[in-house]
């Protein structure tokens, strides 16, 4: 995308109609998200036709492997809010420039993440409870899926920094491919196919680091082809940049942190209910991404709307942006939750043919997929933070969500009342429904709907405008 494309995507997205743009611009992240999540079908189909234990190594290292990722993700909120608000204010010198260091800073967390996990995983799934063949299992997961960490944030800020520039269809493009590729390797690497050895969960995890690793390499050419709009090469992090990263990311980073801790202390109570509830945990996480592949698409669609109309002044449609984005979002996963309850167990029964697995599975998504359209406003309220770069409210929000709310219930209802797994599913809806109802009133607030990305005004009328402005931090709000 060269220049000119670019002004025309600023001007599409700052005086576009709003819903249309938000639709657009969310679509292809949608139709990405979905062909993630049947590829996530295929692994658990496929896995539930190995054992219980490699069905449930998925669910198992999903916890640790977030909490790293979640550095990744505070770097991406610092791209998005501060390329996203200097493409508005049209100064793209500034935007290449948070882009190359950013991506630096991607590359270097991406390997220092990797190493983490493969020091910590076995410490993590003992302390959880997993013994025997279940901790065996998860640990080769969790191990190959540590070497794609890279991969996995080098692709998160591929699809961030396209996205603030108003291009998600490229993203898309090169999501598919990946997913596909992953999809055509999972039979091949998990039963053992063309005289390979048959591998079940590890299988999976190497098909996902090669698809990933492919991804990487068309994503990074793209960047240095100057696929946003401006040439993208890692450069390291000045100790401005830092700063703004603390402040903009440092919220969602720990948030991250602390909420992926949080998920590793419920899957401890899950994994203490058995395998068949932990697998049942698997398959009905997996049906409920499928619906709520629209809250990644609408959440990265309201971030780039609200912060390139912040950049650019255009307060009443940021605000706009944001209420049309929460609105969209809770009335598209209201219908997808009635959709899943109504056809829970034709749907349950595609991944696993164990009674007992289906039983547990089943009672999940009748309780779970009640919070759905809440949990949908909570992720979009936090594209509104991503975009306006006031992250600190919604981020102590999210965790609150869990440490607050779903874990302390989880607790009592299964310990103290002896619900079992019933306690777990009416914890997890009951903070999504809290979260969602308070993000919600935090959107309606406007306390964010100011640029943190300013120009330099001149002093005087006679002196002349600087063609790429330097941009100040506003430190209001």
């Amino acid at each position: 995308m060269d220049r000119e494309a670019l002004d025309r995507k600023r001007a599409w997205v700052t005086k576009g109609p709003i819903v249309k743009v938000i639709l657009a611009l969310a679509t292809p992240i949608v139709a990405a998200r979905l062909l993630a999540a049947t590829q996530e079908s295929v692994d658990a189909i496929f896995l539930g036709r190995v054992s219980t234990e490699d069905l449930a190594a998925p669910a198992a290292a999903s916890p640790l492997l977030w909490l790293f990722a979640g550095l990744g993700m505070g770097v991406n909120t610092t791209l998005t809010t501060l390329v996203s608000q200097a493409i508005g204010a049209r100064d793209y010198a500034s935007a290449q420039r948070y882009a190359s260091q950013l991506l630096g800073a991607t590359l270097i967390l991406g390997v220092a993440s990797a190493l983490a996990i493969i020091l910590a995983a076995q410490t993590v799934f003992i302390l959880q409870g997993f013994t025997g063949r279940s901790l065996e299992v998860a640990l080769a997961y969790t191990l190959v899926e540590a070497l794609g960490m890279p991969f996995m944030l080098a692709l998160f800020y591929f699809n961030a920094i396209m996205a603030a520039s108003g291009d998600t269809r490229t993203p898309f493009k090169v999501s598919a491919l990946s997913s596909i590729l992953n999809v055509l390797l999972d039979p091949i690497l998990i039963f053992g196919l063309i005289m390979l050895p048959p591998l079940g969960a590890v299988g999976a995890a190497v098909a996902t680091v090669l698809a990933r690793a492919a991804a990487v390499s068309i994503a990074f050419y793209l960047l240095f082809k100057g696929a946003p709009g401006f040439s993208v090469k890692p450069s390291m992090p000045s100790r401005r940049l830092l700063g703004l990263m603390l402040r903009i990311g440092g919220p969602v980073s720990l948030q991250r942190l602390v909420v992926s801790l949080g998920f590793l202390v419920m899957m401890g109570i899950v994994a203490r209910l058995g395998p068949p509830v932990v697998a049942a945990y698997n398959v009905s996480l997996v049906i409920i991404h499928i619906v709520q592949s629209a809250t990644f698409g609408f959440n990265i669609a309201t971030a780039t709307v609200v912060g390139q109309n912040l950049g650019a002044g255009n307060i009443p449609r940021a605000i706009k942006a944001a209420y049309v984005g929460v609105a969209l979002v809770f009335g598209l996963l209201f219908i997808g939750a009635l959709a899943i309850i109504g056809g829970r167990e034709v749907l349950v029964s595609i991944f696993t043919s164990i009674d007992e697995v289906q039983f547990y599975a089943e009672r999940m998504i009748s309780i779970v997929a009640l919070g759905m359209p809440f949990l949908g406003a909570f992720f979009t309220a936090m594209g509104v933070a991503r975009g306006s770069g006031r992250t600190a409210f919604i981020s102590a929000l999210g965790i609150a969500r869990l440490w607050l709310l779903r874990i302390p219930t989880a607790y009592i209802l299964v310990y103290m009342y002896t619900l079992e797994d019933m306690g777990v599913w009416l914890a997890m809806t009951l903070s999504n429904i809290a979260a969602g109802t308070l993000a919600t009133a935090w959107v309606a607030s406007r306390t964010w709907a100011k640029p943190l990305v300013k120009r330099k005004i001149p002093k005087t009328p006679s002196e002349k405008t600087p063609a790429i402005p330097e941009p100040t931090i506003n430190n209001t709000g």
